[in-house]
């Protein structure tokens, strides 16, 4: 283990910080504690430095960030929020950042899928449930598009597995290069993909899905019967009170619709009309509109 001692640099906004006739710079008002701007300082550095927080209404923490090679005025942003930093450069603190590395690989490993490299699963359903949240908070629709891959068994039972995966590769690329920045693309199971769209109703999604639809159709392939996509959509509305497994069922149920139907080609299901809750007509109310109907008939 290094034996070289930490340099600490100490907090210029901390309380105990000795009087000095000459007026210490200030932090500009994008740099002086505001989160998201010390999150983007972190964000683009990779190298280490530790730092320690002693404020006094808290107890005590230290933690690593991977940023040592910043500039003053991002260190200087760093130092508004924490008390001391320490530029380590021992064989401990080397380790601990080489574990959390591995460890958010692991976590990234966890949320994605090995053969395309896509968002698995897992990740589909979280977020589906974080759109449909935003939905019913912002107002505005969201649409799932679910795809199946037509033909595709003949492929793997013609060609092996290996080709069938390196087709399924090939497809996610094409899909992945059509979709908008704001979807999100995930591999819901063997050849079967899905895509949540936020914000965004039917009509978008549907010239969203014929994209996607003619790219499959574009990737070169050497049997007598062509790999196509079927695509099945639903929209999330915003007074909608469905589950994620039932938002998720109604994009498959139009899939099954357009597989049935003839294969490369999309269908959509709408989503439920909103109940509207109604008393049931009293007795009085009864008698006055029969009588009203007597009179328009007299």
């Amino acid at each position: 283990m290094s034996s070289s001692k930490p340099n600490l640099h100490r907090d210029i906004t901390s309380e105990d910080k000795p009087h000095s006739t000459t007026p210490e710079p200030q932090a500009s008002a994008s740099n002086t504690q505001h989160p998201s701007n010390i999150a983007h300082i972190l964000e683009n550095h990779s190298t280490m430095s530790a730092w320690l927080n002693l404020k006094t209404d808290r107890k005590p923490e230290a933690f690593i960030l991977l940023a040592d090679d910043l500039s003053d005025s991002e260190r200087h942003a760093l130092l508004q929020v924490t008390d001391i930093a320490l530029d380590i450069h021992g064989d401990l603190i080397k380790k601990l950042a080489e574990v959390e590395r591995e460890n958010k690989h692991l976590r990234f490993l966890s949320l994605t899928d090995a053969l395309t490299g896509l968002y698995n699963y897992r990740f589909f359903y979280k977020q589906l449930e974080i759109e449909m949240a935003r939905t019913r908070r912002t107002g505005h629709s969201c649409s799932l598009m679910m795809i199946d891959l037509d033909n595709f068994k003949l492929l793997n039972d013609t060609r092996g597995h290996v080709e069938g995966n390196n087709f399924l590769v090939e497809v996610a690329s094409a899909i992945g290069q059509n979709v908008r920045p704001t979807d999100i693309l995930c591999r819901y199971g063997g050849d079967e993909f899905a895509v949540i769209m936020p914000a965004t109703g039917l009509f978008d999604a549907m010239r969203i899905g014929q994209r996607l639809r003619e790219s499959v159709s574009r990737i070169p392939w050497e049997l007598d019967r062509a790999v196509s996509a079927s695509i099945g959509l639903a929209e999330y509305g915003p007074h909608s009170e469905q589950e994620a497994s039932e938002f998720i069922n109604m994009a498959d149920s139009a899939l099954y619709k357009a597989k049935k139907t003839g294969k490369n080609r999309i269908c959509f299901e709408a989503p439920p009309e909103k109940k509207v809750e109604t008393e049931p007509v009293s007795h009085i109310e009864r008698e006055i509109l029969l009588k009203r109907d007597d009179e328009s008939t007299s």
